[in-house]
């Protein structure tokens, strides 16, 4: 079993105009932070879900978990940045649900409504051979590297690059131990985990992500999103 992390502290504001977060955006008939929490709470191998919401929003991700679940799902405040989101987390775990340093976390996008059970499950059974697992599609398209934005610097080779989603799963305690480790200056430019983990010379495992496993983050994918469950719902 493990305890799903929602990371949800952004305020989503590549998304536009909006009157409130991209993860409270409905998503036909839903938010999508609760189909995305849905995933999760409906899955076997998950015995708790853990949402870190941006503070201001705290309240709000209350009303609306006390609305759509009656048990498991809880809210904790976000981090300064994802990092520091993750923490917040995992001290509720702890402190909260009795958790310990053993205990998988599933991290996962708020706004990615997509995740399947098969992507779930892998990155929690791929744990037995790699310390952090991620999931992963291979990119499609010519990758150019820019320090400046202007000049073509490198063209890696495409077939040895893949783009990162999430889910990412790792032991409760080695994250916090890892981000203990590292420099201020490290801190401030890891954004992600598995960056964490490979700076610290730990094996990080891809699983098989998905196309379809897209992160809401600007108008077109959530008209993209409606498009797919609409679709799904014509069948």
């Amino acid at each position: 079993m493990a305890i799903a992390a929602i990371v949800a502290g952004g305020t989503g504001s590549r998304m536009g105009s909006t009157e409130m977060p991209k993860q409270f955006l409905d998503l036909c008939g839903k938010p999508v932070i609760i189909r995305t929490i849905e995933a999760f709470e409906n899955n076997p191998s998950i015995s708790a879900v853990i949402v870190g919401i941006n503070p201001d929003w705290y309240d709000y991700m209350k009303e609306l978990a006390e609305k759509y679940f009656s048990a498991d799902v809880y809210i904790t405040k976000g981090g300064e940045d994802r990092n520091g989101t993750i923490l917040n987390i995992i001290r509720y775990a702890e402190n909260e649900l009795g958790a310990d340093t053993n205990e998988i976390l599933v991290t996962h996008d708020a706004v990615r409504p997509f995740v399947t059970d098969s992507m779930i499950g892998d990155s929690i059974s791929a744990l037995d051979k790699y310390d952090i697992t991620t999931a992963a599609v291979p990119a499609t398209d010519t990758i150019a590297v820019s320090y400046d934005g202007e000049n073509a610097e490198d063209f890696p080779v495409r077939d040895s690059l893949f783009m990162i989603q999430t889910p990412q799963s790792f032991r409760l305690g080695s994250f916090r131990s890892l981000l203990e480790t590292v420099s201020d200056e490290e801190r401030r430019l890891i954004t992600d985990a598995c960056r964490l983990f490979m700076i610290s010379g730990k094996k990080v495992g891809l699983i098989k992500g998905d196309a379809k496993n897209i992160k809401l983050t600007y108008p077109s994918d959530m008209k993209a999103a409606k498009a797919m469950l609409e679709g799904t719902a014509e069948k």
